[in-house]
């Protein structure tokens, strides 16, 4: 195979490109319009639930236990999202190598250095953007187990028990909101490895792997038994 010496972006590759950056960038914020009706908003009514039930307990260790398992998986993506971060640094520090290899698969279309570089860059941006996403909810976890060390005994909530239970699920429901984050930049950096492809391999597993997150929160079974019992609180 001959690279093509210089760097053109064609029309479908900048519309393919315009797509996946207003996904991973608004996917969150336009999530946020469903409100209530998918699993993250409801999972935010059941937090707030547990929190309450939580601050009447005489014994909070299984409480702190949940969570702290919750803690452990959000420091094993964060360790692994560095690993493959570090593997595709590795990867652009050797395109002598890793680009002829890659572009000797039949499904990949073959360009020039500097748009490989670009290709690849993209998933390691994503990846980069999903550490600190993990690290900040590990962080936002480790100030929930803090809140419910500090809540008082249960004898003593008394009145205060709704507003004590409602700031500690913000804090805990803030942290899920960026594990969740993390998680889903395993996807988006899956769409963008299918950038080697070309820009219509692009475009369709984009659109594909955001039309399967948007089931998930509002279609799937998980998401309505979570409503129904979001529903009973």
């Amino acid at each position: 195979m001959t690279l093509v010496e210089t760097f053109t972006a064609s029309p479908p590759d900048l519309v393919a490109l315009g797509v996946f950056l207003l996904v991973w960038l608004g996917y969150e914020r336009a999530l946020g319009r469903f409100g209530e009706r998918t699993i993250n908003g409801r999972m935010k009514i059941v937090r707030r639930q547990w929190m309450a039930t939580m601050l009447v307990r005489d014994i909070r260790i299984p409480d702190s236990a949940l969570l702290g398992h919750v803690m452990n998986s959000t420091a094993f993506f964060a360790s692994t999202t560095v690993l493959v971060s570090a593997a595709m640094v590795g990867a652009l520090s050797n395109l002598s190598t890793f680009q002829p290899a890659i572009q000797s698969l039949d499904f990949t279309v073959v360009t020039s250095r500097t748009f490989f570089e670009i290709k690849l860059a993209l998933p390691l941006v994503v990846f980069v953007g999903g550490f600190f996403r993990f690290t900040w909810a590990l962080r936002q976890f480790n100030y929930a187990v803090a809140l419910i060390g500090a809540a008082p005994p249960a004898e003593e909530v008394g009145a205060r028990r709704d507003a004590l239970a409602t700031d500690i699920a913000v804090v805990l429901s803030s942290g899920a909101e960026s594990f969740n984050a993390g998680i889903r930049c395993y996807y988006f950096a899956l769409a963008g490895l299918a950038w080697f492809g070309g820009p219509y391999a692009f475009l369709t597993v984009t659109v594909g792997v955001t039309a399967i997150m948007i089931r998930r929160q509002l279609w799937t079974p998980a998401a309505q038994a979570i409503g129904r019992l979001a529903d009973r609180q």
